[in-house]
């Protein structure tokens, strides 16, 4: 009988076996031969599970390929096999903040900042997941700790000027976009943000070589062309014009929201050059894209008017005549959006005894603190019709204290949020001393102006030229209504096509209208360098222009549906 053959103990592979095998997967990964690099990791870890750098670059290769949570699962498991390194708990933070799982992230960029707190890239990816995670304050701290071992990391500083900027501290992200600038002209997203923040106080001049210096260094960055389109006029030789139709082949494959910002920016710049009916293929093409990316109850919207207008009648004015807060700092500037509501209040505000707010939130935000209800979108009216003479002079200075948190001194506050139209009717209730003032501008070139134009905040009625056009007759509806339903001369009414005809003449009568008297400043509006927010601040920077009078009709033959939907 034959004797079984003695089974032999396998040998251990040497660790240096692994290490060169792995040092020939490195060297696939590197040549992009992935295929054959996460062969020979799978092969060592058959082997041996426990060698964690295989681990490693099979996480490193499927991030390559496209599979983050498969990236993921390998770095937790190479961190788990190797507790002390950093490197693979910044690995698993980062692929963790793309995969939005930012509870992991953070956990994972701590750990990784604790075992190696001098080492500035991964404070600095640390700082991404705070950052992303809502901790800003925690995040500037960090990306503060990286730039002071790393003066020289222009990431970062560009990176902490943004979460500053979230923080409301626009001095402190001015100074880190500008420090990552300097350390890098060409860092195009860094001259971006610094462009911004210019545009917003209204250094146009500075925000404008911004914008350029960041497309010489990236010719396709899109957000420096939407930027740079809204405060300058493209002419034919323009070499941006062309870089703009040099990227329009490939506009599908950019992501969704720079999708909707090239088409806005190369309409416009068509539209400066005279090709209106490309400009408006681009025009409707963005807002197409615009409009797909949000739901919008047309219905709900336009019933909210219908309801104060069934509502809010003559008798229900007079009800606790002589009630509200009697003081007459506020002065109010409605209508639609675009329909001169920036230029009015720029006139006004260039006068001494006037601060002009811009557009304030703080009249609805004034009212939930009346009654909490009307924060969550209630009507008002469920809250006036009920309202004794204590409450309506309790709501009006409720905003007056707001008002005063702009200015404490000036004899007049502007507050130029143009859907205040809804609430004319209130004001003048809680607030017997404020002006309203009722800008008003052509129908179609109103329209056309909101529907040309990419808004910072939620606009839903104006991407659709039907949707837009049936918005602007509830809000004719309502004006009219409160025309019929205060007392005469309660609401001034000032066409924008008047002030554009005769400045002088229409802001003496703006200037009058406030109770103030006559200052020659207010015709000189565009040398008032207070900032503008909004998205006229390019247009009332220069001398009064005609140009933007009747605009509608270079459009004329594409506005048939917003004309039938108005009625003209």
């Amino acid at each position: 009988m034959a004797t079984a053959p003695a089974k032999q103990t396998p040998q251990p592979v040497k660790v240096t076996t692994f290490k060169q095998a792995l040092g020939r997967a490195a060297q696939f990964y590197k040549a992009g031969k992935l295929a054959p690099a996460e062969k020979i990791c799978r092969k060592i870890l058959k082997l041996q599970p426990g060698f964690h750098p295989a681990w490693y670059q099979l996480g490193l290769i499927a991030v390559r390929v496209g599979k983050p949570a498969k990236a993921a699962e390998f770095f937790l498991k190479a961190a788990k096999l190797a507790p002390n390194s950093a490197q693979y708990y910044k690995a698993l933070g980062e692929v963790c903040r793309r995969l939005k799982r930012l509870k992991g992230a953070v956990a994972a960029g701590k750990r990784a900042a604790r075992l190696a707190p001098k080492n500035p890239g991964i404070l600095y990816n640390y700082a991404l997941a705070l950052a992303d995670s809502g901790d800003l304050q925690a995040a500037v701290e960090q990306y503060r700790a990286a730039l002071a071992l790393k003066p020289s990391y222009g990431l970062a500083a560009n990176n902490l000027g943004t979460v500053l900027e979230r923080l409301g501290d626009a001095k402190g992200a001015e100074a880190a976009y500008a420090k990552a600038v300097a350390l890098n002209p060409r860092h195009a997203e860094a001259q971006n943000n610094l462009g911004a923040l210019m545009s917003e106080s209204s250094r146009l001049d500075g925000a404008r070589k911004c914008f350029a210096a960041a497309l010489e260094a990236n010719p396709a960055f899109v957000a420096s062309h939407y930027n740079l389109s809204t405060l300058k006029k493209y002419t034919k030789d323009d070499p941006q014009v062309a870089a703009l139709e040099k990227l329009a082949p490939r506009a599908e494959k950019l992501s969704g929201d720079e999708q909707i910002r090239f088409w806005f920016s190369i309409a416009k710049a068509r539209e400066d050059v005279g090709r209106y009916d490309e400009a408006f293929a681009a025009y409707e093409l963005g807002n197409r894209l615009k409009r797909a990316t949000f739901k919008y109850n047309e219905k709900k919207s336009l019933e909210v008017i219908q309801d104060i207008i069934s509502r809010f009648d003559a008798p229900l004015f007079r009800k606790n005549k002589g009630a509200g807060f009697k003081d007459e700092t506020p002065v109010f500037i409605i209508g639609m959006p675009r329909s001169g509501t920036t230029l009015i209040e720029q006139i006004i505000s260039s006068h001494s005894a006037v601060h002009g707010a811009g557009e304030l939130r703080d009249l609805g935000e004034a009212l939930g603190e009346m009654q909490p209800e009307l924060a969550k979108g209630a009507s008002y009216m469920d809250w006036l019709s009920g309202a004794d003479k204590n409450s309506l002079a309790a709501a009006g200075e409720a905003y007056i204290r707001r008002l005063r948190g702009y200015d404490a001194k000036a004899l007049r506050i502007t507050d130029k949020m143009p859907g205040n139209f809804f609430y004319a009717g209130l004001i003048l209730k809680i607030l017997p001393g404020a002006k309203i003032i009722h800008s008003v501008r052509n129908p179609l070139d109103t329209c056309f102006s909101n529907y040309s134009r990419l808004f910072k905040d939620t606009m839903p009625f104006a991407y659709d030229l039907t949707e837009l056009g049936h918005y602007y007759n509830s809000y004719r509806q309502m004006m009219d209504h409160w025309k019929n339903t205060l007392p005469a001369g309660s609401i001034l009414d000032v066409n924008y096509e008047d002030v554009v005809e005769d400045l002088e003449g229409q802001s003496r009568r703006l200037i009058d209208f406030c109770g103030l008297n006559w200052e020659s400043a207010c015709l000189d509006f565009h040398n008032n360098k207070r900032p503008v927010k909004t998205a006229s601040a390019a247009q009332v920077s220069q001398p009064i222009y005609k140009s933007s009078v009747a605009r509608w009709e270079r459009f004329a033959q594409h506005l048939g549906p917003l004309q039938k939907a108005i009625g003209i």
